[in-house]
């Protein structure tokens, strides 16, 4: 997850009765909040992708971008709640989105479905690689319920980045 981006700031914490070590609780809110920078970046450039695709497959493309986009946006509100339920504040301001996520900058001067297929796939991709990292980073923290929940949302992400993959295949975008 080493990245040029801020790190974010330690998240203030708050006292409850989950079972695990406040030290736990620390660490793993912390290593969530790049998910959620991350999942809340990709959502918005899932978005801007199928906002401005032009071209050949235009609609095709513009349905695939929108059901990606639906699918990362069913995964803010659980990644925000999961660290509230630790004690952790969910830092999910765009403002904050913007500083700390890890998701490397959209294409915004892509228009055709190639180009967007290419910056949203390569975007995917290092989303897919964050929630795997966090995952694993979670379970050897100790919590290992936090990290089966990364589990769901790594396949849920997969799956659409095999979408947005194969319709790379047929060209030499890859």
């Amino acid at each position: 997850m080493a990245d040029q981006k801020e790190k974010a700031p330690k998240s203030k914490m708050y006292k409850n009765r989950v079972a695990l070590s406040d030290d736990v609780k620390q660490k793993v809110v912390d290593l969530m909040e790049v998910p959620l920078a991350a999942s809340l970046d990709m959502y918005s450039q899932a978005k801007f992708a199928h906002w401005n695709v032009k071209g050949l497959n235009f609609y095709q493309l513009h349905l695939v971008f929108d059901a990606t986009a639906k699918v990362i946006f069913k995964q803010i509100d659980p990644i925000a709640e999961r660290i509230t339920q630790i004690g952790g504040v969910a830092n999910g301001l765009v403002r904050q989105s913007a500083k700390y996520s890890q998701i490397p900058p959209y294409n915004n001067e892509a228009t055709s479905g190639p180009e967007h297929l290419k910056s949203l796939a390569d975007s995917l991709g290092a989303y897919c690689k964050i929630l795997r990292e966090t995952g694993d980073a979670v379970e050897e923290a100790g919590d290992g319920p936090s990290s089966d929940f990364f589990n769901q949302l790594i396949v849920d992400a997969e799956e659409e980045l095999y979408f947005l993959e194969s319709h790379l295949e047929a060209g030499d975008v890859q």
